[in-house]
């Protein structure tokens, strides 16, 4: 894949993912499209998503029967693709989503309105050494590398709830709502990233905390606001020192009720909350 053009792949419902790369990706019933789906609804050949110069993605219909759908609306020209958006194409919803960079957010736009305001549980992962890997081994492997892990750890969050937000270059952002999920189910997740983290080609952190968030909708997606989201974000950093590749804060360890068997790891600043916080490991 050209190197300066991030990431970018088409989630199914069911959690299979198809990637894109530098060429156009057809959409289609017949074979010969680069990704056929042979479902009611869809022409034979029915939409395109092709890469620009400036290192975005473009929608387009191919002059379809029923049409394609871009956040709800009928695609009448081309148009612009961003982390998170949905394509519908007949009885088909596919989710389109990039690597993000490090600064970016997701927005959702001037029309969100708030759909939940209450506690959840805030995860990160993030692969390790992922710069000087992509240097030692170049930007395709690198590429292929993510991909490998990002097929690895991806099911488990989907089957277990989890939502992932967005993907910000060599990390993944996701979170369960707390009047969703149980604890018990949270907890197994986190134990089978656990457990993930031994059999992994790329090594990798999980970061969890618990707090409460605001999450907005709007046609970009869902976003995530409030204090907790940036003391994870934080948190990840400021922990790196720590040596642990499963760190839980406080308030998530307590959640799940492991402050009595993970290893607790001190209690240490993070830049911008005051005092000190802290932190518990889990496996290694």
């Amino acid at each position: 894949m050209d190197a300066s053009l991030p990431q970018a792949w088409l989630e199914f419902a069911d959690g299979r993912m198809h990637w894109l790369d530098k060429n156009a990706c057809t959409i289609g019933r017949i074979a010969s499209n680069t990704l056929a789906l042979d479902q009611p609804g869809l022409s034979r050949s029915h939409a395109m998503i092709q890469p620009t110069p400036g290192g975005g993605w473009v929608l387009t219909d191919l002059r379809s029967t029923n049409g394609t759908y871009h956040n709800g609306l009928r695609l009448e020209q081309g148009a612009a693709l961003r982390d998170g958006d949905k394509i519908e194409l007949g009885d088909t919803t596919l989710t389109f989503r990039c690597q993000q960079t490090a600064e970016a957010t997701n927005e959702a736009g001037a029309t969100s309105v708030q759909i939940h305001s209450g506690d959840c549980w805030l995860l990160m992962l993030d692969l390790i050494g992922h710069t000087a890997h992509t240097h030692a081994v170049g930007a395709e492997q690198a590429s292929g590398d993510f991909k490998r892990w990002l097929e690895l750890v991806r099911p488990g969050l989907v089957r277990s709830g989890g939502t992932i937000n967005a993907y910000l270059g060599d990390a993944l952002f996701a979170y369960w709502r707390q009047d969703r999920h149980s604890a018990d189910k949270v907890g197994v997740a986190v134990q089978e990233l656990v457990a993930l983290q031994s059999t992994s080609h790329r090594p990798f952190r999980i970061i969890l905390h618990h707090g409460r968030i605001r999450i907005s909708g709007g046609l970009q997606g869902e976003s995530l606001a409030g204090t907790d989201v940036i003391f994870l974000f934080r948190m990840e950093k400021s922990t790196k020192p720590l040596g642990a590749t499963c760190v839980l804060s406080e308030p998530a360890a307590k959640a799940l009720s492991l402050t009595a068997t993970a290893r607790p790891l001190g209690s240490h600043p993070v830049p911008s909350f005051p005092g000190d916080h802290a932190f518990y490991a889990l496996g290694g």
